[in-house]
């Protein structure tokens, strides 16, 4: 095992799969340029060969945003895991190829967060898992949350599970993707449950193969970049990765006493059949973008190839930066006019590209494909866009407001204070490196104005 940290995307030849649910949009009328992320369900399955190769363990992965879940206080002072807590409840069913339901699992855990803020949260989840054993078959998996609150995403049905151990192992199905951590004499691995997609991050990741091999054998290993499809938000073309791996006999992935509802935990621990080898395949994301890949492994002295479909996603990509003519126009409080209206024309393809290539000149670490400042950016926008919206200013990131905060993140301190003729002021106080103040007054139209910097802004230098 190499001792780094890094993500794994566990892939079982024949015997996984994974499912990342769709998302539904609901718009308000004054809001038309963001929807919200939806509900967040996802769940995953795979289908592990036991040490004997006549049955397998069925692992079944899923988690929820805390958006899910009703959380209440925790009155109970001997319990130290959490400020407020959720009972978590799941219904899992297992059918095989004609029908017969094999297992229900009802599954039950405990959530802990310990801000209120957190409880409604759709960017933090929780987890669960389960691991039933199961004879040759093909397996369809219903996951469906029993209680707490209402949902269009209470259910979800994954795709077939095939455990066919006297065929060969040769179909490749969606990858599952988890982190690793070194902890002692083993690695352990944790899956993001993300239906089968690697997360647009700054680390690098690895891919664990289970493939047909007695004895460590050499294998190579090509990742290619995907054209683009005409409706995907477009960065830019990276070169193809060729390197070569070698096979790991008689390592299968288990899940360990260490998972909890924070995240499953997985290990590799060499207990699986003879003729199974696995392959610890690394996945250069710092060096990939947002798009579709290719992953295809060759055997040495073999003519054949397994092909890996990957998908590279920006999970919490702000919703800001989707919409390509609002990204660009939000860009005004750090470009003048003439480099929005050079950004602004061409095809869509064309200003996408511009837009990237803005950004990519200001990455602050270029030895990385995502951009923290780009991120950071368009995550204040977003913030900003509900924050500061009211009424008379329904689009929060182009108030006053907005834009301070966006150049400058959260104040430090926000004062309530009325002004001349009873005006609500606002006074937003700075001590990090910004260290000023900025007062906001309420006009007679209901805009928040800003009133007065101190200390004052240095005069621009033409």
């Amino acid at each position: 095992m190499r001792n780094v940290r890094s993500i794994i995307i566990l892939i079982v030849l024949g015997s996984m799969v994974s499912v990342a649910t769709g998302q539904s949009t609901r718009k308000s009328p004054e809001k038309q340029v963001f929807v919200d992320y939806g509900d967040r369900f996802y769940g995953e399955a795979i289908a592990v060969p036991t040490a004997t190769g006549d049955s397998a363990s069925l692992m079944v992965f899923f988690r929820m945003a805390n958006d899910f879940l009703t959380f209440t206080k925790v009155t109970d002072r001997k319990d130290i895991n959490g400020n407020f807590k959720a009972d978590m409840a799941v219904s899992i069913e297992i059918r095989d190829s004609i029908g017969v339901i094999r297992h229900r699992i009802p599954w039950r855990g405990t959530a802990y967060v310990n801000a209120y803020e957190e409880t409604n949260s759709k960017t933090d989840f929780h987890f669960g898992t389960a691991s039933v054993k199961v004879a040759p078959n093909t397996y369809s998996i219903t996951l469906e949350i029993l209680s707490q609150k209402e949902s269009n995403q209470r259910r979800l049905l994954l795709p077939a599970v095939s455990f066919q151990p006297r065929r060969t192992l040769r179909t490749i199905t969606t990858p599952v993707i988890a982190e690793t951590e070194v902890t002692g004499d083993a690695d352990q691995f944790k899956p993001y449950v993300f239906g089968g997609s690697i997360p647009f991050q700054p680390r690098d990741a690895s891919a664990l193969v289970l493939v047909a091999d007695s004895i460590p054998t050499e294998w190579t290993v090509r990742l290619v970049q995907k054209p683009y499809e005409e409706k995907e938000i477009r960065w830019w073309t990276v070169g193809d990765a060729e390197y070569t791996i070698r096979s790991l006999p008689g390592f299968v992935p288990t899940i360990t006493d260490g998972s909890s509802t924070d995240r499953p935990v997985l290990t590799l621990t060499k207990g699986g059949p003879s003729n199974i080898a696995t392959l610890i395949v690394p996945v250069p994301v710092t060096a990939l973008v947002p798009g579709s890949y290719l992953l295809s492994l060759r055997r040495k002295g073999a003519m054949d190839s397994l092909t890996v479909p990957l998908k590279v996603y920006w999970e919490m990509m702000p919703l800001s930066l989707r919409n390509l003519a609002y990204a660009v126009g939000i860009m005004r409080y750090i470009a003048d006019d003439a480099v929005l209206d050079s950004i602004d024309e061409g095809t869509d393809a064309e200003r996408r590209s511009k837009l990237m290539d803005f950004w990519r000149r200001r990455d602050p670490t270029p030895a990385t494909t995502f951009n923290e400042q780009l991120a950071e950016y368009y995550r204040r926008v977003d913030k900003a866009f509900y924050l500061y919206s009211t009424i008379a200013e329904p689009d929060g990131a182009k108030s006053e407001r907005g834009k301070i905060y966006i150049l400058h993140g959260s104040p430090s301190s926000v004062k309530k204070a009325v002004g001349t003729g009873d005006r609500q002021q606002e006074i937003w106080a700075y001590t990090n490196k910004v260290r000023r103040s900025f007062t906001f007054e309420v006009d007679d139209a209901g805009i928040y104005r800003l009133r007065a910097i101190d200390p004052p802004e240095a005069p621009r230098q033409n």
